[in-house]
């Protein structure tokens, strides 16, 4: 709240600063509530102190400010060199593809144009489902951009307007039509007097990359500074504009991340439920039920077969619970056309839980049957684990190379048919730790506490104890994304199993 204030300080003397005062009354009188109402709930909050520490910090940055000021470039006195009255209010381009995982087009439809508003997060249910699910999820600027910019600048490096007109565009993206500063960039980027003073070879180039970059300065997060500033000296070098480019799309990302910070995370911390729940509403009502049925048809069955004396509210959710394991034990993985429409948004999670849990059995049966040949003592067995364990990992594992690391772990050429048939989905020894595996995760779901849980016994017993840690992770993320479903979905899959017994 403080740190608002602080910010909306800034603003203001801006305003005073910048503005001619035609037109602006509003502008001020609106900041200048914002900031009286800022302070007394800094008041209600932290007390007389906190305000005052509010204040006093208040005086200490104000002078710091610096105000940018349109460029020095000679005006040709002439009402016909007026610019336009139109201005730019959404990107002419695209702007930077972003990566978000694992939904990173999803991140595109809002980087298309200058919508990087918290209720444009919002309205995109892929988006806000991946913000729930994964708190620590943030934008990252995709590094093929910079070569893009490349190509870009080598095409145009001769037509200095084209360069000046996507800078501007892409300028636009961060400075909202609603900042002063916006003002400026208009002004001074306009196309009719960029084109004038290209004619009238008046077209101060350097001049306006300062601009630009006062006003990134000006509004950029702090750690962006010194880059800022190192491009302020190199400002008349050839190479300035492409860092320029990359600039201005690291603060893409830093507007979207801050908006995602402040105000998204924390509304869908609260609402998460209702929220999705509602996005989802309309799709379920299309769909047929079909697919979902027969998703949860076999788990039910089960349930009432090994449980048939739960209490119906109970019994609903277990079903829920093994039809969701059953996704996630599939020996093949769930495609889009085969995941029930109750879990359309996690196909994509779905998958990564399918891959993580089949590296995880094979890293232990794998030890086990490494420990078994080599005869090894417990510290020879944990110090395997992490090798295979890694080579499983690998985007490029092959069945040679879980091979080769298994006979370089254990010393012995002759593991080669050992392993492949310990592997094999006719493997016994797989199969086994494969269902102990399920049975303690499903006696696991909903006790919260994976890392402290006493279930390390029952690994030792299923030869998973080497990858305990990695365990406990997966029954968290698997019981995080499963709750959450549940409460988004109940009333649906309630439904759903009253009309597989009737």
């Amino acid at each position: 709240m403080e740190r608002h204030y602080l910010e909306l300080d800034r603003l203001w003397q801006t305003v005073q600063r910048q503005t001619s005062g035609d037109g602006d009354e509003e502008w001020r009188v609106g900041i200048q509530n914002q900031r009286r109402d800022l302070l007394k709930k800094i008041r209600v909050l932290g007390g007389n102190k906190a305000a005052d520490s509010a204040v006093q910090k208040q005086h200490k940055v104000r002078t710091t400010y610096e105000d940018p000021q349109p460029s020095t470039t000679p005006s040709l006195g002439s009402a016909q060199v007026m610019p336009s009255s139109e201005t730019v209010k959404q990107p002419l381009g695209h702007l930077t593809k972003a990566i978000l995982d694992p939904v990173s087009q999803d991140v595109d439809n809002i980087l298309v144009s200058y919508n990087l508003t918290a209720s444009a997060a919002l309205e995109n249910a892929k988006i806000a489902h991946e913000l729930i699910l994964d708190p620590e999820i943030h934008l990252k600027i995709d590094p093929t951009r910079e070569k893009l910019t490349d190509s870009f600048l080598e095409h145009v490096k001769h037509d200095t307007r084209l360069v000046m007109q996507k800078l501007y565009a892409e300028m636009c993206t961060v400075i909202p039509p609603s900042n002063p500063m916006r003002k400026l960039l208009d002004t001074e980027f306009d196309t009719q007097w960029i084109e004038s003073q290209h004619e009238n070879h008046v077209l101060d180039v350097p001049s306006k990359l300062r601009l630009v970059l006062r006003v990134i300065r000006s509004v950029c997060a702090p750690m962006r500074d010194e880059a800022v500033d190192k491009l302020v000296e190199q400002v008349d070098s050839v190479d300035v504009l492409r860092d320029i480019f990359v600039l201005v799309r690291q603060l893409q990302a830093d507007v979207l991340n801050y908006q995602l910070d402040a105000v998204v995370r924390p509304w869908l911390r609260k609402h998460a439920v209702a929220y999705e729940r509602e996005k989802m509403a309309h799709m379920l009502e299309s769909q047929d039920v079909e697919l979902t049925t027969a998703w949860m048809q076999n788990a039910a069955t089960r349930v009432h077969a090994e449980q048939p004396l739960l209490p119906r509210g109970d019994f609903a959710k277990q079903v829920f619970r093994e039809a969701f394991l059953d996704l996630c034990f599939a020996p093949t993985a769930v495609e889009v056309q085969n995941v029930p429409i109750t879990l359309a948004l996690d196909q994509a999670r779905i998958q990564e839980l399918q891959n993580e849990i089949q590296v995880l059995l094979s890293t232990g049966v794998l030890c086990a049957l490494v420990k078994g040949t080599c005869k090894m003592n417990d510290t020879e067995h944990l110090a395997v684990a992490p090798k295979i364990l890694a080579c499983l990992q690998s985007n490029d594992v092959t069945m040679d190379r879980v091979v080769e690391t298994v006979v370089e772990v254990s010393g012995k050429h002759s593991m080669d048919q050992l392993v492949r048939k310990t592997l094999s989905k006719d493997s016994l020894a797989y199969r086994a730790m494969e269902n102990g595996l399920r049975k303690l995760i499903i006696a696991q779901l909903g006790k919260k506490d994976y890392l402290n849980s006493p279930f390390k016994a029952e690994l030792t017993q299923l030869s998973l104890s080497v990858v305990h840690t990695n365990i406990c992770s997966l029954v968290g993320r698997i019981d995080r994304l499963s709750e959450f479903n549940w409460q988004v979905h109940v009333q649906w899959y309630a439904k759903i199993n009253r009309f597989i017994f009737n």
